[in-house]
Order: C-alpha cells, then structure tokens, then sequence
C-alpha cells in the first residue's frame, strides 16, 4: 500500500481530511521508522490552554500508521487495536514531533513504540501501539 499522496497548497502530504484538520506534517522517510510534526494552535488546547492529551495521542497514532506503511503489502490495510500513552509532561506552544519505530513487524500485527516531543526536545508523550494487518478483500 505504498500509495503516493500529492502535496497540498500548503506543501505538506496530508493523506487525509482529518490529517489535514490537525496540521499533521510528515517528514518520515518510510523506512519502518516515521516522523510527523504538528504545529500547535489555540484549537489543540483545552481550558488549562495546554494541549488536550487527544491530540497527542492521535498524532502518535498518525505517526504509527506511517511507520506501518512500508511494512504492507499491495492491497493490504491497518487498523489500530490498541495503543497505550504515558503524559509525561504538558505542552502549550510551538509545535509537537512525533516518532514510531516499529519494533515487531509480523503479517498480522505490528508493533511500535512512539515519542511525543516538544520543539525543545523535552518528551510531552511515549506510547506503544499494535495494528492489524487487513488483508484485501476477495
């Protein structure tokens, strides 16, 4: 599933509508490992006006699924069936980078352990997540 999406105006991929609502920036080289930064904006943020810990959990997710990617076969498509994230601190400004590697690729599920940092490089997040592999329809 190697599909190539196009750039937006904006210059950056967005592979979907809600990809493209959070700002999600992928920089990742596709090679099992994944970056996509997210620049942060006053809609991120909850009344406390730090970023709501959704969020951060759906850019780490973002970042899995990128990682995942490579990892497919043609025709082949991922589910998340579960991810777990440890806030580790809060964020409020500037923009959020998130990382995955993916640390067990098997043909039904794969595994991976993602970061969330800040433009300082202090860690916001760290997560571990597992996708299922769905095979193409007959």
């Amino acid at each position: 599933m190697a599909t190539d999406f196009p750039s937006s105006q904006d210059g950056f991929v967005h592979e979907s509508p809600f990809s493209q609502l959070l700002d999600m920036r992928v920089t990742d080289p596709e090679d099992g490992t994944s970056t996509v930064v997210m620049p942060i904006n006053p809609s991120h943020l909850q009344l406390a006006g730090r970023v709501q810990g959704g969020i951060v959990v759906a850019l780490a997710d973002y970042a899995m699924f990128r990682a995942v990617r490579p990892h497919l076969k043609s025709g082949e498509a991922t589910t998340t069936i579960e991810l777990k994230v440890n806030f580790l601190a809060a964020a409020e400004k500037g923009e959020l980078t998130a990382t995955c590697k993916i640390i067990s690729a098997g043909s039904k599920l794969m595994v991976g352990e993602m970061e969330v940092k800040d433009q300082d490089g202090k860690m916001i997040a760290q997560g571990l997540g597992t996708y299922m592999v769905l095979q193409p329809r007959a």
